[in-house]
């Protein structure tokens, strides 16, 4: 009887020990004029989660949040620098506002927008740097995630007027519990989280907060459904696939980095046009080594690699010709097969769309 109990308590303690604090960052615009009433619904959403994330896990959450008139990259930097962090214990961040992203950089994820002012927009840390701050704590598992715009701008993020319809069921605490203790009890590494890709914006509305953190939110709460199969990976693809369901959301895509222990290395990050893939296709229109049926079947691809809308500047050799529709393009380059010898697609001419797959602005140099 002594022996079970005590082999009892030490499942308990071995499950305790395996996280001993979830150090909860909360970072939040909400003195925003368009943003604050959002960004109050988003801390809820959070302080909701961590809540039921550190009973699952049985450890003390130590919930600290950045808000306000407090705002600032000076009282950021406190906050990360006082962190006491135990080898085994959990760092989860978390940002709401504006965010935005400068043509300069190499690095997809945002820009915080926490300094407004031009004289002042330096001091912006960005995502990536503060998570990469943060894992030099050591904790067993640290997750940055930023609920913010990604375009090249500084423009305020999008709001609408229509609520998320967040569909959801019941679940037993011992399911949810299992599913917060394998994503946050058992995982090694680090996880980084953006809501957008460049050059995209995220949406958000004033009486249910950010699409991005629902989306989030309901697929934490669902992620028992995955079973003992249930991982990051598996999260985050399901939290993309509830952003879309909506109409405000539908071509917005979220961007990752998954880093565990154990677990192959999982990147999405800012997926552009296949400049190669885009090249070919538009070649094989005037190839007539091709069947003609076939290329006439390539017409319908178009809408695979430019937007409905999308203008085409045609260089004819050196020389800037016409600016054409798409649509008007393509049936060009099919009936001049034969006298075009090669396209080339001038990347550094074209315009990718907000949804990030697609060209709305490109330039094709056409050799005669």
């Amino acid at each position: 009887m002594k022996k079970g109990i005590l082999l009892l308590l030490g499942m308990f303690f071995q499950q305790v020990i395996q996280a001993q604090t979830l150090h909860a960052l909360f970072v939040a615009d909400t003195k925003d004029p368009l943003l604050s009433t959002a960004c109050q619904r988003d801390l809820e959403v959070m302080h909701r989660q961590c809540t039921q994330i550190a009973s699952a896990l049985r450890v003390r959450l130590n919930e600290q949040t950045l808000s306000g008139d407090a705002l600032n990259r000076s009282n950021l930097n406190r906050l990360i620098d006082s962190l006491k962090v135990e080898p085994q214990d959990v760092i989860f961040f978390y940002y709401s506002g504006h965010g935005y992203n400068e043509s300069k950089r190499n690095d997809a994820f945002p820009l915080l927008y926490l300094h407004k002012e031009a004289a002042e927009r330096s001091q912006n840390p960005s995502l990536k740097a503060l998570h990469t701050a943060l894992k030099t704590k050591k904790a067993r598992l640290c997750v940055s995630f930023g609920d913010c715009c990604n375009n090249l701008s500084s423009n305020t993020r999008g709001m609408v007027s229509r609520k998320p319809l967040i569909r959801g069921l019941m679940l037993t605490n011992d399911s949810l519990n299992a599913a917060y203790r394998k994503l946050f009890g058992e995982a090694s590494g680090d996880v980084l989280i953006a809501s957008s890709q460049p050059p995209q914006t995220s949406c958000a509305h004033a009486d249910s907060g950010s699409y991005y953190t629902r989306a989030f939110d309901e697929a934490l709460e669902l992620a028992s459904r995955y079973n003992r199969s249930i991982s990051w990976q598996a999260l985050l693809k399901d939290t993309q696939g509830r952003l879309n369901q909506h109409v405000a959301t539908r071509d917005r895509k979220s961007i990752y980095e998954i880093h565990l222990s154990g677990q192959p290395f999982a990147v999405v990050t800012d997926p552009k046009p296949d400049f190669q893939r885009i090249n070919q296709y538009l070649n094989a229109l005037t190839d007539v080594q091709r069947p003609e049926a076939e290329r006439y079947a390539l017409l319908t691809q178009v809408k695979e690699y430019f937007t409905k809308k999308a203008r085409i500047d045609i260089y004819v050799n050196t020389t800037l010709g016409e600016v054409q529709p798409i649509e008007q393009v393509i049936q060009r380059l099919y009936l001049n097969a034969g006298k075009i010898q090669r396209i080339n697609l001038i990347e550094r001419l074209s315009t990718v769309s907000s949804d990030g797959v697609h060209y709305e602005r490109a330039a094709i140099q056409e050799i005669w």
